[in-house]
């Protein structure tokens, strides 16, 4: 439905306008705790939140609830962040409501890591990175900055690393 501005009314319009056509919204921004992020009272007036912000890294604020009887995603609004939250939890979710039964999960590959991870996260982090595959096996490797602004690491990587709570 395009671009929304960030105003209570013109989001709680925009998500009614959805509900009357659409199976599930999903959206991306607004969702966090910012003075301009008017997602979570907008959906909260039009329906419920069942979920509210993650322990993952990048995507803390995702949400998802019903809008006037009708699935919603509320995704991050930082690239990153959308791109890991939409890959590791909704695509899933929608592939499951389409009548997708087979496994869902994501491929997992061991690596030898080609990068420290010194620092042990409170939240799951998903790090986006590349995996290289050589005759005596397969290196992974990070893209230089993880910042969840930069969709520049989406688009260079091909896989993500997946660094548990805690772990280093």
């Amino acid at each position: 439905l395009g671009i929304v501005p960030d105003q209570f009314e013109a989001t709680r319009q925009a998500l009614h306008q959805a509900s009357l056509n659409h199976d599930l919204i999903l959206t991306s921004g607004g969702v966090s705790v910012g003075e301009e992020d008017h997602i979570k009272p907008a959906v909260e007036h039009l329906g419920r939140l069942n979920l509210w912000q993650m322990a993952i890294k990048p995507g803390k604020p995702l949400a998802y609830g019903r809008v006037a009887g009708k699935h919603f995603f509320g995704l991050p609004g930082n690239p990153s962040s959308v791109f890991v939250t939409f890959t590791v939890i909704a695509r899933p979710y929608l592939l499951r409501m389409q009548g997708i039964t087979s496994d869902l999960r994501m491929t997992e590959v061991q690596a030898t890591a080609d990068f420290d991870w010194p620092k042990p996260g409170k939240r799951q982090e998903y790090l986006r990175a590349r995996l290289e595959t050589h005759g005596d096996g397969a290196v992974v490797r990070l893209y230089p900055n993880q910042s969840s602004g930069v969709l520049a690491s989406v688009a260079w990587g091909n896989c993500l690393v997946v660094v548990p709570v805690g772990e280093t």
